[in-house]
């Protein structure tokens, strides 16, 4: 609990509108928050360790100039799946093809254009009209 209450210190230091309630005992030391309680539980609960949560919110004042919320901090890294990575290199291989055309003399591409054409295709073509446009074998 004493972790979460730094954290929501450094917060409330980065950000001096951020509301930290807290509970003091008879000599000005912190004892409780109900602040903290709530956000050491969703913290908890969500597997997100002190490190974990003190780097989300370093990025977090990095970036952003209101302080953050709980869902801030267990917002997940978004991580690239193989088909973004795909997405994006057609994207690129497309874009770099509309390049090519609009700075060269529009005739017949050379080979190395309709070999990256014809890859850019195969990439979006479904494996059964793959085997069909090949000559493949139709089911009667």
């Amino acid at each position: 609990m004493a972790e979460t209450i730094g954290l929501l210190s450094k917060i409330k230091r980065a950000y001096p509108n951020f509301t930290l309630i807290t509970n003091k005992d008879g000599q000005g030391r912190v004892v409780s928050s109900p602040t903290a309680e709530i956000w050491h539980e969703r913290l908890s609960l969500n597997g997100i360790t002190l490190n974990e949560a003190l780097e989300s919110l370093n990025t977090h004042i990095d970036n952003v100039r209101f302080e953050p919320t709980i869902a801030d901090i267990l917002k997940p890294k978004k991580e690239m799946s193989v088909y973004d990575v795909q997405r994006i290199e057609r994207e690129q291989e497309v874009l770099a093809l509309k390049e090519y055309h609009e700075k060269n003399v529009v005739g017949p591409p050379p080979n190395h254009v309709l070999e990256k054409l014809q890859k850019v295709f195969n990439k979006t073509r479904v494996p059964a009209f793959i085997e069909y446009a090949a000559g493949g074998e139709e089911d009667e």
